[in-house]
């Protein structure tokens, strides 16, 4: 009775947090582009300048290279589903042979395949913009 427990709590904050992780980690880099825009706008109203130059620069913002954006992302979601499927496979081992772990699995698989799309996108993105500097 104590070993199941104690799987159904590490299972089920497994889950929670495979869940909650990429919301809370969005809801964070869309705050955090916010204030960056707020910011912006209170330097531009500190220096006085003109309204219509502050709008141009608010909406012409150099984004950042999506290159960097892909590799944040998939790098550590691929070292992440990893890392969550070795501790499930672990945790099975050693607690018991009747541990429910196939959706943690699934969702690693798909946490997995999504890091490995991105970082694949990079690298096609990298050889494409290297072959298009070549031919200017």
């Amino acid at each position: 009775m104590d070993s199941f427990t104690i799987r159904y709590i590490m299972d089920s904050l497994l889950t929670a947090a495979t869940i909650i992780t990429p919301i809370v980690l969005f809801f964070v880099a869309y705050v955090r582009n916010k204030r960056a825009e707020h910011e912006l706008r209170m330097r531009l109203l500190e220096n006085n300048s003109n309204p219509e130059l502050a709008k141009v620069l608010i909406e012409s913002k150099l984004k950042k290279e999506p290159k960097l954006v892909m590799l944040r992302i998939g790098l550590p979601a691929i070292f992440a589903s990893l890392f969550g499927s070795g501790f499930v496979y672990i945790l099975n081992q050693t607690a018991s042979k009747d541990f429910e772990g196939a959706v943690l699995l699934l969702i690693f698989t798909v946490a997995f395949g999504i890091g490995l799309g991105l970082v694949t996108a990079l690298i096609i993105e990298h050889k494409l913009l290297k072959k298009a500097e070549e031919t200017k």
